[in-house]
Protein backbone atom coordinates (compact mmCIF):
# COMPACT_ATOMS: atom_id res chain seq x y z
CA UNK A 1 0.00 0.00 0.00
CA UNK A 2 1.20 3.44 -0.78
CA UNK A 3 0.69 6.54 1.04
CA UNK A 4 2.12 9.82 1.62
CA UNK A 5 3.14 12.62 4.27
CA UNK A 6 3.34 16.07 3.82
CA UNK A 7 5.97 17.63 5.68
CA UNK A 8 6.59 21.80 6.19
CA UNK A 9 9.18 23.48 8.05
CA UNK A 10 8.63 26.16 10.89
CA UNK A 11 5.74 27.35 11.91
CA UNK A 12 5.02 30.75 13.51
CA UNK A 13 1.61 32.78 14.04
CA UNK A 14 0.64 35.53 15.63
CA UNK A 15 -3.38 36.00 13.82
CA UNK A 16 -5.55 34.04 11.61
CA UNK A 17 -3.95 32.44 8.62
CA UNK A 18 -5.18 33.27 4.94
CA UNK A 19 -6.22 30.95 2.26
CA UNK A 20 -3.32 29.10 0.71
CA UNK A 21 -3.17 26.39 -2.46
CA UNK A 22 -0.41 24.68 0.62
CA UNK A 23 -2.88 23.75 2.65
CA UNK A 24 -4.98 21.47 -0.19
CA UNK A 25 -1.96 19.60 -0.75
CA UNK A 26 -1.75 19.25 3.61
CA UNK A 27 -5.10 18.17 3.40
CA UNK A 28 -5.46 15.90 0.90
CA UNK A 29 -2.35 13.42 2.07
CA UNK A 30 -2.35 10.43 4.61
CA UNK A 31 -0.72 12.64 7.24
CA UNK A 32 0.84 16.14 7.51
CA UNK A 33 3.60 17.54 9.62
CA UNK A 34 4.59 20.91 10.72
CA UNK A 35 7.04 22.61 13.14
CA UNK A 36 5.22 25.04 15.82
CA UNK A 37 7.76 27.72 16.54
CA UNK A 38 5.59 29.70 18.73
CA UNK A 39 3.88 29.09 22.50
CA UNK A 40 0.30 29.27 22.37
CA UNK A 41 -1.07 30.68 25.90
CA UNK A 42 -1.15 34.32 27.71
CA UNK A 43 0.64 32.99 30.23
CA UNK A 44 4.28 33.70 31.35
CA UNK A 45 6.85 35.95 30.67
CA UNK A 46 9.76 36.30 28.47
CA UNK A 47 12.97 34.04 28.70
CA UNK A 48 16.08 35.88 28.94
CA UNK A 49 16.78 35.37 25.32
CA UNK A 50 17.19 37.13 22.22
CA UNK A 51 14.21 36.82 20.40
CA UNK A 52 10.90 34.89 22.07
CA UNK A 53 7.45 34.47 20.55
CA UNK A 54 3.93 34.01 21.97
CA UNK A 55 0.34 34.04 20.35
CA UNK A 56 -3.21 33.54 21.49
CA UNK A 57 -4.34 29.85 22.20
CA UNK A 58 -7.51 30.50 19.76
CA UNK A 59 -4.99 30.21 17.01
CA UNK A 60 -4.16 26.41 17.41
CA UNK A 61 -6.92 25.71 15.83
CA UNK A 62 -5.28 27.43 12.74
CA UNK A 63 -3.04 24.05 12.23
CA UNK A 64 -5.75 21.58 12.04
CA UNK A 65 -7.59 24.36 9.44
CA UNK A 66 -4.15 23.88 7.42
CA UNK A 67 -4.47 20.02 7.26
CA UNK A 68 -1.83 19.39 9.68
CA UNK A 69 -2.20 16.38 11.67
CA UNK A 70 1.07 16.41 13.91
CA UNK A 71 3.38 19.09 15.27
CA UNK A 72 6.95 19.15 16.93
CA UNK A 73 7.01 21.22 19.92
CA UNK A 74 10.41 19.89 20.24
CA UNK A 75 12.25 23.77 19.65
CA UNK A 76 14.14 26.62 21.31
CA UNK A 77 10.92 28.65 21.29
CA UNK A 78 8.27 26.10 23.24
CA UNK A 79 10.09 27.43 26.14
CA UNK A 80 9.85 31.17 25.55
CA UNK A 81 7.12 32.27 27.77
CA UNK A 82 7.95 29.20 30.46
CA UNK A 83 6.43 26.02 31.41
CA UNK A 84 2.99 27.62 31.74
CA UNK A 85 3.05 28.98 28.66
CA UNK A 86 4.40 25.19 27.09
CA UNK A 87 1.74 22.95 29.29
CA UNK A 88 -0.86 25.83 27.94
CA UNK A 89 0.54 25.22 24.18
CA UNK A 90 0.23 21.31 24.47
CA UNK A 91 -3.63 21.34 26.02
CA UNK A 92 -4.60 23.84 22.69
CA UNK A 93 -3.03 22.03 20.09
CA UNK A 94 -4.56 18.39 21.39
CA UNK A 95 -7.59 19.93 22.12
CA UNK A 96 -7.58 21.57 18.28
CA UNK A 97 -7.07 17.94 17.52
CA UNK A 98 -3.72 17.97 16.38
CA UNK A 99 -1.25 15.21 18.23
CA UNK A 100 1.92 17.18 19.45
CA UNK A 101 5.35 15.53 19.48
CA UNK A 102 8.75 16.30 21.34
CA UNK A 103 7.25 18.00 23.97
CA UNK A 104 5.70 17.49 27.98
CA UNK A 105 5.48 17.18 31.40
CA UNK A 106 8.41 15.13 32.08
CA UNK A 107 11.03 13.53 29.89
CA UNK A 108 9.28 9.94 29.53
CA UNK A 109 6.03 11.98 28.24
CA UNK A 110 8.39 14.38 26.03
CA UNK A 111 10.20 11.07 24.21
CA UNK A 112 6.57 9.37 23.70
CA UNK A 113 6.35 8.48 20.36
CA UNK A 114 2.91 9.54 18.82
CA UNK A 115 1.38 6.07 16.55
CA UNK A 116 -1.29 7.80 13.90
CA UNK A 117 -2.79 5.51 11.14
CA UNK A 118 -2.23 6.03 7.46
CA UNK A 119 -4.51 3.29 5.97
CA UNK A 120 -3.46 0.34 7.07
CA UNK A 121 -0.43 1.25 8.51
CA UNK A 122 1.10 2.75 12.06
CA UNK A 123 3.30 5.70 11.63
CA UNK A 124 4.80 6.75 14.71
CA UNK A 125 6.19 10.21 15.22
CA UNK A 126 9.21 10.91 17.32
CA UNK A 127 10.87 15.10 18.12
CA UNK A 128 13.87 15.99 19.49
CA UNK A 129 15.67 19.88 19.72
CA UNK A 130 19.80 19.82 19.95
CA UNK A 131 19.12 24.10 20.29
CA UNK A 132 18.26 24.15 23.80
CA UNK A 133 17.95 27.44 25.81
CA UNK A 134 18.99 27.18 29.44
CA UNK A 135 16.13 25.05 31.28
CA UNK A 136 13.96 24.03 28.41
CA UNK A 137 15.16 20.42 28.40
CA UNK A 138 12.63 18.16 29.76
CA UNK A 139 13.75 16.25 33.07
CA UNK A 140 11.83 13.29 35.60
CA UNK A 141 10.64 16.28 37.99
CA UNK A 142 10.46 19.20 34.32
CA UNK A 143 8.60 20.00 31.87
CA UNK A 144 10.61 20.31 28.72
CA UNK A 145 11.35 19.11 25.01
CA UNK A 146 12.93 16.22 24.36
CA UNK A 147 16.53 16.71 24.07
CA UNK A 148 19.61 15.62 22.28
CA UNK A 149 22.46 18.07 23.58
CA UNK A 150 25.53 19.33 21.63
CA UNK A 151 29.18 19.46 22.55
CA UNK A 152 30.68 22.80 21.43
CA UNK A 153 34.66 23.48 21.20
CA UNK A 154 36.20 26.61 19.50
CA UNK A 155 39.50 26.40 17.45
CA UNK A 156 40.90 29.50 17.31
CA UNK A 157 43.38 29.74 14.13
CA UNK A 158 46.59 32.11 14.93
CA UNK A 159 47.78 32.42 10.90
CA UNK A 160 44.19 33.10 9.92
CA UNK A 161 43.70 35.78 13.02
CA UNK A 162 46.75 37.18 12.44
CA UNK A 163 46.80 37.78 8.61
CA UNK A 164 42.84 38.41 9.11
CA UNK A 165 41.69 39.73 12.03
CA UNK A 166 38.33 39.08 13.39
CA UNK A 167 37.91 36.06 11.91
CA UNK A 168 35.64 33.39 13.77
CA UNK A 169 37.05 30.20 15.28
CA UNK A 170 36.27 27.22 13.80
CA UNK A 171 33.51 25.45 15.89
CA UNK A 172 33.47 21.99 16.50
CA UNK A 173 30.45 20.05 17.58
CA UNK A 174 29.69 17.00 18.73
CA UNK A 175 25.86 15.72 19.78
CA UNK A 176 26.00 13.82 23.63
CA UNK A 177 26.51 10.39 23.55
CA UNK A 178 24.08 9.45 26.31
CA UNK A 179 21.61 11.44 24.91
CA UNK A 180 21.87 9.98 21.72
CA UNK A 181 21.57 6.65 22.96
CA UNK A 182 18.46 8.17 24.80
CA UNK A 183 16.66 8.97 21.29
CA UNK A 184 18.04 5.48 19.71
CA UNK A 185 15.72 3.96 22.67
CA UNK A 186 13.30 6.01 21.94
CA UNK A 187 13.21 4.76 18.06
CA UNK A 188 13.50 1.58 19.23
CA UNK A 189 10.03 1.60 21.65
CA UNK A 190 8.43 3.32 17.96
CA UNK A 191 9.83 0.98 15.86
CA UNK A 192 7.68 -1.82 18.07
CA UNK A 193 4.16 0.17 17.91
CA UNK A 194 4.72 1.45 14.13
CA UNK A 195 5.23 0.41 10.52
CA UNK A 196 7.13 3.08 10.08
CA UNK A 197 9.25 5.73 11.87
CA UNK A 198 9.59 9.57 11.30
CA UNK A 199 11.74 11.53 13.41
CA UNK A 200 11.88 15.66 13.72
CA UNK A 201 14.59 17.38 15.09
CA UNK A 202 15.63 21.09 15.51
CA UNK A 203 19.06 21.93 15.11
CA UNK A 204 21.77 23.21 12.79
CA UNK A 205 22.50 27.21 12.27
CA UNK A 206 20.28 29.98 10.90
CA UNK A 207 22.37 31.98 7.97
CA UNK A 208 24.08 35.20 9.67
CA UNK A 209 24.64 33.05 13.27
CA UNK A 210 26.45 30.27 10.82
CA UNK A 211 30.35 31.38 9.49
CA UNK A 212 30.24 30.74 5.57
CA UNK A 213 33.45 28.51 5.52
CA UNK A 214 32.10 25.94 7.76
CA UNK A 215 29.60 25.22 5.33
CA UNK A 216 25.74 24.90 5.63
CA UNK A 217 25.90 21.71 8.41
CA UNK A 218 27.08 21.88 11.51
CA UNK A 219 30.01 18.93 12.61
CA UNK A 220 27.21 17.15 14.30
CA UNK A 221 24.54 16.87 11.94
CA UNK A 222 24.99 14.40 9.94
CA UNK A 223 26.64 11.74 12.26
CA UNK A 224 23.93 12.34 14.48
CA UNK A 225 21.06 12.26 11.23
CA UNK A 226 23.30 8.60 10.58
CA UNK A 227 22.69 7.45 13.88
CA UNK A 228 18.51 7.95 14.03
CA UNK A 229 18.44 6.56 10.80
CA UNK A 230 20.59 3.41 12.12
CA UNK A 231 18.68 3.58 15.02
CA UNK A 232 15.27 2.48 12.80
CA UNK A 233 13.72 6.06 11.43
CA UNK A 234 12.78 6.14 8.13
CA UNK A 235 12.69 9.96 7.77
CA UNK A 236 14.05 12.72 9.12
CA UNK A 237 13.16 15.60 8.75
CA UNK A 238 15.27 18.47 10.47
CA UNK A 239 14.21 22.56 10.84
CA UNK A 240 15.63 25.67 12.31
CA UNK A 241 17.85 27.23 9.87
CA UNK A 242 15.13 29.15 8.03
CA UNK A 243 16.37 28.63 4.86
CA UNK A 244 16.25 25.36 2.61
CA UNK A 245 19.11 23.02 2.87
CA UNK A 246 19.77 19.51 1.14
CA UNK A 247 18.44 15.98 1.45
CA UNK A 248 20.50 13.09 1.67
CA UNK A 249 19.54 9.40 0.75
CA UNK A 250 21.27 7.01 3.87
CA UNK A 251 20.53 3.47 4.15
CA UNK A 252 17.60 3.54 1.74
CA UNK A 253 16.30 6.33 3.74
CA UNK A 254 15.59 10.39 3.60
CA UNK A 255 17.38 12.49 5.45
CA UNK A 256 15.93 16.15 4.93
CA UNK A 257 18.04 18.24 6.81
CA UNK A 258 16.14 21.68 6.64
CA UNK A 259 12.72 22.60 5.58
CA UNK A 260 12.46 26.30 5.88
CA UNK A 261 10.04 28.36 6.84
CA UNK A 262 6.25 27.64 5.97
CA UNK A 263 4.28 30.57 8.44
CA UNK A 264 6.48 33.03 9.77
CA UNK A 265 4.51 35.68 10.46
CA UNK A 266 7.06 37.40 12.17
CA UNK A 267 8.70 37.87 8.48
CA UNK A 268 5.74 39.62 7.46
CA UNK A 269 6.57 42.53 4.51
CA UNK A 270 8.14 45.50 6.41
CA UNK A 271 8.30 44.21 9.85
CA UNK A 272 11.08 44.63 11.93
CA UNK A 273 13.25 42.33 13.66
CA UNK A 274 13.31 43.13 17.30
CA UNK A 275 15.82 42.04 19.66
CA UNK A 276 15.27 41.81 23.74
CA UNK A 277 18.50 42.92 24.39
CA UNK A 278 21.94 44.78 22.44
CA UNK A 279 24.99 42.91 23.93
CA UNK A 280 26.49 41.93 22.04
CA UNK A 281 25.80 44.35 19.08
CA UNK A 282 24.78 41.90 16.59
CA UNK A 283 23.91 42.94 12.99
CA UNK A 284 20.11 42.16 12.59
CA UNK A 285 20.32 42.78 9.10
CA UNK A 286 22.54 39.67 8.32
CA UNK A 287 20.10 37.15 9.87
CA UNK A 288 17.17 37.90 7.63
CA UNK A 289 18.32 36.95 3.89
CA UNK A 290 16.00 36.53 0.80
CA UNK A 291 16.34 33.11 1.28
CA UNK A 292 14.28 33.24 4.16
CA UNK A 293 11.56 33.91 1.78
CA UNK A 294 11.68 30.21 -0.01
CA UNK A 295 10.00 27.32 1.03
CA UNK A 296 8.57 24.16 -0.37
CA UNK A 297 6.22 21.11 0.51
CA UNK A 298 8.08 18.23 0.53
CA UNK A 299 5.41 15.20 -0.17
CA UNK A 300 7.20 11.74 0.74
CA UNK A 301 5.01 8.66 -0.82
CA UNK A 302 6.14 5.15 0.71
CA UNK A 303 5.88 2.45 -1.82
CA UNK A 304 5.69 -1.41 -0.95
CA UNK A 305 9.61 -0.95 -2.20
CA UNK A 306 11.02 2.15 -1.93
CA UNK A 307 10.65 5.62 -0.60
CA UNK A 308 9.79 8.76 -3.24
CA UNK A 309 10.11 12.20 -2.74
CA UNK A 310 8.40 15.30 -4.65
CA UNK A 311 9.07 18.75 -3.66
CA UNK A 312 6.45 22.02 -4.60
CA UNK A 313 8.35 25.18 -4.17
CA UNK A 314 6.91 27.86 -2.35
CA UNK A 315 7.34 31.84 -1.47
CA UNK A 316 6.25 33.53 1.78
CA UNK A 317 4.55 36.12 0.52
CA UNK A 318 4.22 39.91 2.31
CA UNK A 319 1.80 38.50 4.98
CA UNK A 320 4.75 35.74 5.69
CA UNK A 321 2.89 32.59 4.45
CA UNK A 322 4.08 30.03 2.02
CA UNK A 323 2.16 29.64 -1.17
CA UNK A 324 3.25 27.29 -4.28
CA UNK A 325 4.87 28.75 -7.37
CA UNK A 326 5.94 28.02 -10.88
CA UNK A 327 7.92 30.02 -13.36
CA UNK A 328 11.67 31.08 -12.79
CA UNK A 329 11.18 31.75 -8.97
CA UNK A 330 10.17 27.62 -8.45
CA UNK A 331 13.27 26.78 -10.41
CA UNK A 332 16.22 29.14 -8.40
CA UNK A 333 14.00 27.20 -5.15
CA UNK A 334 14.73 23.86 -6.92
CA UNK A 335 18.24 24.42 -8.14
CA UNK A 336 19.25 25.98 -4.64
CA UNK A 337 18.13 22.85 -2.94
CA UNK A 338 19.60 20.38 -5.38
CA UNK A 339 23.01 22.22 -5.24
CA UNK A 340 23.11 21.60 -1.90
CA UNK A 341 21.74 17.82 -1.80
CA UNK A 342 24.63 17.26 -4.51
CA UNK A 343 27.25 18.10 -1.52
CA UNK A 344 25.68 14.64 0.14
CA UNK A 345 25.49 12.68 -2.89
CA UNK A 346 21.95 12.92 -3.54
CA UNK A 347 21.05 13.85 -6.95
CA UNK A 348 17.24 15.56 -7.06
CA UNK A 349 15.89 15.84 -10.40
CA UNK A 350 13.89 18.08 -12.08
CA UNK A 351 11.36 18.46 -13.79
CA UNK A 352 9.06 21.66 -14.60
CA UNK A 353 8.27 23.16 -11.45
CA UNK A 354 9.07 20.00 -9.17
CA UNK A 355 11.80 18.14 -7.70
CA UNK A 356 11.64 14.33 -7.79
CA UNK A 357 14.40 11.85 -6.13
CA UNK A 358 13.67 8.13 -5.38
CA UNK A 359 15.17 5.95 -3.10
CA UNK A 360 16.90 2.56 -4.48
CA UNK A 361 14.88 0.45 -1.71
Amino acid sequence: MAWTLAAVGDIMLDHPVGDSAAFTWLRQTELAFGNLEVPLSVRGYPADKPITFRAEPALAGQLAHMGLDVVSLANNHALDYGVPALLDTLAAVEEAGVAVIGAGETLDAAMRPRVLRAGTLAVGFLAFACTLPAGSAATAQRPGVAPVRVKVSLLPDSAVFDEQPGTSPYVHTAAVEDDVEQAREAIAAARALADMVVVSIHWGVPPGWATPFQGLLADYQQPLAHALIDAGADVVLGHHPHTLHGIETYQGKLICYSLGNFIFHSLAKRRPLVFQRDTPPYKLQHVRPPELAESALFLFTRTARRWELELLPCVIDERGEGHPIGGPPAAVILQRIAAHSAILGTEIRIEGTRGHLATSG
